[in-house]
């Protein structure tokens, strides 16, 4: 059994859509864990409908705003079943998502933990093209990091991989770059997920990644990977900034994906 697990917070506009998603998977065996950071708006109260519904669906809200790298911390002890999956509350899962990586984590026992290549899409979910671009014929790719709410893995694991909550809005990165040397990290090069991206303000995505890094630089001293990482996201968020200011902002986000023309009728039906 896997619990899918979706933290949340003033997510009314979108969150309907991904629990959804998940009671649309052809993998039936599945526990769903909408976790509330604290909303202001209608979000709990869908959630507790859904729940109402669904025994498979369970709430946990404690009123409180401890912000997202408290909550993915906290949702293991909130589990016992044996897979963890992630999910952020304004994301889609295709219908297949869940089946096929159980299917893959059962028959490759070594692998620590599986992610998936997405469609990316945008407010209105029309598809904007392909996260990864696909470069050879290889269904299981050995990475380095995931595309975060692909990810499913063992729920020891996160128990035993906690996030670095002062990496803020970075979390998961750091946690790729502290663990991926001693695990072995896959990812399927099929698209399961609809990756929700919004070009609108975009750039400050860049910016708030800046947030963490004096915390980063001091926890990694003198180390070459991360000062690269700053410098290139700073630069990054000048240049969305500049696209932003002509209004021309989605151009980048959708140059930063493989655009698929040909696929975006038959993907119209998971949305």
């Amino acid at each position: 059994m896997v619990t899918i697990a979706i933290p949340f917070y003033n997510a009314e506009q979108f969150l309907s859509l991904a629990i959804d998603s998940v009671i649309a998977q052809t993998y039936s065996n599945w526990q769903l864990l909408l976790v509330d950071d604290g909303s202001k708006d209608g979000s709990l109260k869908i959630a507790q409908k859904y729940a109402q519904e669904d025994n498979r669906i369970r709430v946990f809200s404690d009123g409180e705003n401890k912000n997202l790298g408290f909550r993915l911390n906290q949702i293991p002890s909130l589990v016992d079943t044996k897979y963890l999956a992630r999910m952020d509350a304004d994301d889609i899962m295709h219908p297949k998502r869940i089946q096929r990586q159980i299917e893959v984590l059962e028959k490759y026992t070594d692998i620590d933990v599986l992610g998936t290549n997405a469609y990316t899409i945008d407010k209105d979910n029309i598809v904007i093209g392909l996260r990864h671009k696909v470069i050879n014929s290889k269904q299981l790719q050995r990475v380095k990091g995931f595309i975060h709410p692909t990810i499913m893995a063992k729920t020891e694991w996160f128990k035993n991989n906690p996030y670095d909550m002062d990496a803020v809005r970075m979390e998961d990165a750091e946690l790729w770059y502290r663990t991926y040397k001693k695990y072995k990290f896959v990812s399927l090069s099929e698209p399961l997920f609809f990756y929700r991206e919004i070009g609108n303000n975009y750039y400050k995505k860049y910016f708030l990644a800046n947030t963490s890094k004096q915390y980063i630089l001091k926890k990694y001293p003198n180390n070459s990977f991360w000062k690269k990482y700053f410098f290139y996201t700073t630069i990054k968020g000048i240049i969305y900034r500049c696209f932003n200011l002509l209004r021309i902002e989605q151009i980048l986000v959708n140059r930063r994906n493989e655009v698929l023309f040909k696929e975006k009728k038959h993907l119209e039906k998971y949305l």
